[in-house]
């Protein structure tokens, strides 16, 4: 049977901030192919008259039986597919065909699956091929050509892409192998896709995965993808997109800041007119676009409509004028959770003469602080482009809802001028009391502070650290588990403690993964130990059982005495009865803190404990 797991699943579990549409994978098979077709290019006759061009495509068994090709020019050719459920068309059938057609000619082609599925490489290179237009498709090989270089040397021809509907089936094998490093990188055509394009729409496409039994390959993934992470930090190659007018990301609810980054900031597209990040499910990207009208000078509609923007940030023109910018432009940002509407908020808009932003559809909370912003709207005059902020619609509460703005009154919002007037005492008040509040908490939770401060803002606290200690150890932290446990440790808790999420990533030692071979059980075990700062042990009812794992205790406590009690960290997992426990580990769990697996904040605990060591040695 085969199992998918969608993008959305793998992204949770790996615990990794990745950006897919990057991932490469080579294959030997595609350099052949491509080697093959220049070769035929160079050795066949093009087909100049038109007439053949039809009866040659005719030749090409799987994609005449699914597609109809017809002349709509003198040299323009329509080409469409549906290609059903229990058929498959491939891109590299559809080379071979364009390389023997004559220069002159051009061809559109459109694909419509129904339940069935294409085997199109990107970035769907194809000499000749002016427009592609892929809908309902589910996508093979999709990556199998980003790191053949001789993909750039086919020419660039596609003016318009569209995809809408599109899911692409993935290997992890594939991703594994596929993610570029600095000696063997992408081609310049996978990063960009078309360069040439008038318009790039991508709606509502997803990654799901068919080979989810490679659990192996989880291991590494660290170490791989801090090789991936510096290769496109210090490359920063930017795409030229000298011709795009349109550029559409949109329905794609796991896209990643990256996607949205690359063009805002490192490509080159002075001519685009209309960028689309709508239905993506987006809370803070938005902020990126600060500096928007520099790099888009006839920009004339940006959309974020229908994400989860909450807060509205100052958003400028830079002064431009409508000579310069050619347009005079629209953000969307309709139908997001935008709450508070405020005086500033709306001043600012007054100052905007080439640009509107739409805030409509919104759920605005229509409370006393809004009566200043409906006297503000009463006497100021606006650009003409904001008279829709009076009619502006109420959310809450529920007695105004569907009310516009301008309609409303005190009563209503059940504020009246003594309420305005004492507004500031009041606001003082509660500062005052929330601060003294915040004091006695601070105090009495100063622990859990200290922790909260390392793992969610990375801020240490010196004075709990230690400054006697600088020695160089190999790892953070030493795991020792049962081998029942194995599948805890390496789908649970390596996501969460190898990652930046909380803290700075640890590096940890696993036996399945470290052990060196060749060397005994217990030589493994003391050197684990003595290269790690600490050691965890993950103590179940199938560790108090093992030898090994017993071992493995008592070679720590003997490290955790040397080091004066910062060695050991002790994890239970489960229910676990201290009748029988070891004498050694039961005297150990009695007088020592220890950790269970479920508390609220298990893991800010845990990577606090395991850090103690680490910042020191950072620090120093």
């Amino acid at each position: 049977m085969t199992h998918y797991l969608t993008f959305l699943d793998i992204y949770s579990l790996l615990g990794l901030g990745l950006a897919l549409d990057v991932f490469t994978v080579t294959n030997e098979k595609n350099n052949d192919l491509v080697t093959k077709q220049h070769q035929m290019n160079n050795s066949m006759d093009t087909f100049t008259n038109l007439s053949d061009v039809t009866n040659e495509f005719e030749s090409l068994e799987n994609w005449s039986r699914q597609c109809n090709i017809s002349q709509t020019g003198q040299t323009d050719f329509n080409i469409v597919c549906i290609v059903k459920s229990d058929s498959s068309i491939k891109l590299s059938e559809f080379k071979n065909f364009t390389y023997r057609v004559s220069s002159n000619i051009r061809f559109d082609l459109s694909v419509t699956c129904e339940d069935g599925i294409i085997h199109f490489p990107w970035p769907f290179r194809a000499d000749k091929l002016n427009r592609i237009y892929i809908k309902d498709c589910r996508i093979k090989d999709y990556r199998t050509e980003y790191k053949n270089p001789l993909i750039d040397s086919i020419p660039d021809t596609i003016k318009y892409l569209q995809m809408e509907n599109v899911t692409i089936i993935q290997k992890i094998r594939e991703i594994y192998d596929s993610m570029s490093k600095a000696n063997s990188p992408i081609t310049r055509a996978a990063e960009c896709g078309p360069e040439n394009a008038f318009s790039i729409i991508k709606r509502r496409i997803k990654i799901i995965f068919e080979d989810m039994h490679n659990y192996d390959l989880f291991i590494d993934f660290g170490t791989v993808m801090k090789q991936y992470n510096h290769y496109f930090n210090t490359q920063k190659r930017s795409c030229l997109y000298k011709n795009l007018e349109v550029f559409e990301m949109s329905g794609m609810k796991d896209l990643k800041k990256n996607d949205v980054n690359k063009i805002v900031h490192t490509d080159v597209a002075k001519n685009l007119k209309i960028l689309n990040f709508s239905y993506n499910g987006m809370f803070d990207t938005f902020y990126k676009l600060q500096g928007w009208r520099l790099r888009f000078p006839v920009m004339e509609y940006i959309d974020f409509s229908n994400n989860n923007v909450k807060v509205l940030p100052m958003i400028r023109d830079y002064g431009m004028s409508v000579k310069e910018t050619k347009s005079v432009g629209i953000i969307d940002l309709r139908r997001n959770d935008i709450t508070s509407l405020t005086k500033g908020m709306v001043d600012s808009f007054s100052t905007h003469a080439f640009f509107k932003v739409d805030i409509s559809e919104n759920p605005f909370l229509c409370d006393c602080g809004i009566i200043e912003v409906i006297e503000y709207l009463s006497s100021k005059t606006m650009p003409k482009a904001y008279d829709y902020l009076g009619s502006l619609e109420c959310a809450n509460p529920t007695n105004v809802r569907g009310r516009q703005l301008l309609s409303l009154s005190l009563t209503e919002l059940n504020c009246n001028k003594e309420t305005f007037i004492n507004f500031p005492i009041v606001v003082m008040s509660i500062i005052t009391i929330t601060f003294f509040v915040i004091i006695l908490l601070v105090i009495y939770l100063r622990d859990l502070f200290k922790i909260i401060l390392f793992t969610r803002l990375n801020i240490n606290c010196p004075c709990e650290f230690k400054n006697d200690i600088n020695e160089e150890k190999d790892y953070d932290a030493f795991i020792a588990y049962s081998e029942k446990d194995a599948d805890w440790v390496i789908r649970t808790a390596l996501p969460k403690l190898e990652s930046d999420d909380a803290g700075k990533a640890c590096r940890l030692c696993l036996h399945h993964r470290d052990f060196v071979v060749g060397n005994t059980i217990a030589d493994n075990i003391f050197n684990s130990v003595g290269n790690s700062h600490h050691t965890i042990l993950l103590v179940s009812s199938e560790f108090l059982k093992s030898e090994w794992c017993m071992m493995e205790f008592r070679t720590a406590l003997r490290k955790n005495l040397h080091d004066k009690g910062r060695h050991l960290i002790i994890v239970l997992k489960g229910n676990i009865t201290l009748d029988n426990v070891d004498p050694d580990l039961k005297s150990f769990l009695n007088s020592h803190t220890y950790l269970k697996i479920g508390d609220v904040l298990f893991w800010d605990r845990l990577k606090y404990a395991i850090s103690l060591r680490n910042n020191t040695r950072q620090n120093n």
